[in-house]
């Protein structure tokens, strides 16, 4: 499966140590050594950039096991406004790092007959721009994720880039070759891991774009990628997945029911020492857990979107009604908290608190230990009351959506394409 892809590269001058404190906070988010920049990472160094790494949002469910978990941030209930900025028509899960915010928007406003994917870069503290909208392609569905002390882009044609956060200047391009694929790369280890969503995984080294290698999927279709130290994950809904060996790409476990496909369209998620998969097949949809060891199946619970997890937590919603599960006593449920409109979705657990987009168009932000409200804000206007309202739209206006958290600031997309900061009240 080595160097079996027919995939192009082009390197945009040698790929510096942006900042040693970002590549070395990267990798303590990961709990991975490994040579990301050109410089040693030292004691002193990981221990310097120990609070950054804890308290930062590295893409699309905060990180590369997608489960929505940002344990040390410092952000903390209720908030205050401080800047918001219309950036076109809708913007994506955001990246936050230290001072700095980051996402990929649909700079179109509606006018221009379909999407304008562009990279933003943006100063945390005032949401003055960095640089420049980068342009990335016309076609909908470009997502961003950081590591390594660089941001990556992956568009929906398979086009995948390497970018300096600190001035927006490309460093490489890989292009996967035709492809499908909604959700962001997950890097790991100072490796890029990704598909093309027509049937092939490809692993790329961050600092330069060379592939590792690649394997092929069971299935087509927008699947993201999800990383941990057993392997890489590629999850179609709950009806196949498969285990990659994080070195070679080797097949290591498959799962794949007969005669049925899944597109992928349910995010997959690595929390509370489970695989978890879910479909949406009917209203009565489960979210499982596989062993990430073995493959058993371990349990079964009623889902309408992708669970979220915390210390000893796991935060399931159905039908509106969020339940917070102790997963070290039998998944009891400690508290429950309910949506009038019958949809919700946790999308970040941060800090000892959970965000739970409401499906009246809030954001509800609930204390972990006792699911008390502890701030709430309109993000956009409530649904009329005959539309129908999914707890979980992960195709919603051309990117993924999602909150990031960074430096006591919280950071989310609302209505018609405006990015709001929050901070201390």
């Amino acid at each position: 499966m080595h160097g079996g892809c027919a995939v192009r590269v082009l390197l945009r001058g040698s790929v510096r140590d942006t900042a040693l404190v970002a590549a070395a906070g990267a990798l303590l988010a990961t709990g991975i050594a490994s040579p990301a920049s050109s410089g040693t990472v030292t004691a002193s160094s990981v221990s310097a950039v120990s609070a950054v790494s804890a308290d930062a949002t590295f893409g699309y469910r905060a990180n590369a096991r997608s489960d929505s978990f940002v344990p040390h941030a410092t952000a903390r209930p209720p908030f205050k406004k401080l800047w918001a900025r219309d950036l076109g028509s809708v913007v994506s899960a955001p990246v936050a790092v230290g001072n700095r915010v980051f996402a990929v928007v649909n700079a179109d406003q509606g006018d221009e007959g379909g999407p304008r994917m562009e990279l933003v870069g943006l100063d945390a503290a005032t949401g003055r721009a960095l640089w420049p909208q980068r342009p990335l392609t016309r076609e909908p569905a470009a997502t961003v994720t950081f590591g390594g002390g660089l941001l990556f882009t992956q568009t929906l044609g398979g086009q995948v880039r390497a970018w300096d956060p600190a001035d927006g200047s490309l460093k490489w391009t890989v292009e996967l070759g035709n492809g499908y694929c909604q959700y962001p790369p997950a890097w790991y280890g100072n490796v890029l891991y990704t598909q093309n969503g027509r049937g092939k995984a490809v692993a790329l080294a961050a600092g330069n774009g060379r592939q590792l290698w690649e394997a092929p999927l069971v299935e087509n279709g927008r699947a993201p990628v999800v990383v941990d130290e057993v392997g890489v994950w590629v999850g179609f809904d709950n009806l196949a997945y498969q285990l990659l060996d994080r070195a070679t790409g080797k097949e290591v476990r498959r799962f794949d029911v007969p005669d049925r496909s899944g597109g992928g369209n349910n995010p997959v998620v690595l929390g509370a020492g489970a695989l978890w998969l879910r479909n949406s097949f009917s209203d009565d949809s489960d979210a499982v857990a596989y062993d990430r060891r073995t493959g058993a199946v371990l349990r079964r619970v009623p889902a309408d979107a992708t669970p979220a997890f915390g210390t000893d937590r796991a935060y399931v919603a159905h039908r509106g009604v969020v339940r917070a599960l102790d997963t070290s006593a039998g998944y009891a449920t400690r508290w429950t908290y309910t949506s009038p409109r019958q949809a919700a979705t946790v999308r970040l657990v941060a800090g000892g608190f959970v965000y739970v987009q409401d499906g009246t168009g809030e954001l509800v932000v609930l204390d972990e230990k006792t699911g008390k409200k502890a701030w709430s804000y309109r993000l956009g206007a409530e649904p009329h009351p005959m539309e129908n309202v999914v707890a979980e739209e992960d195709w919603r206006g051309w990117t993924v959506p999602g909150l990031a958290t960074a430096r006591g600031r919280l950071f989310a997309p609302a209505q018609d394409g405006v990015l709001i900061a929050f901070g201390k009240a």
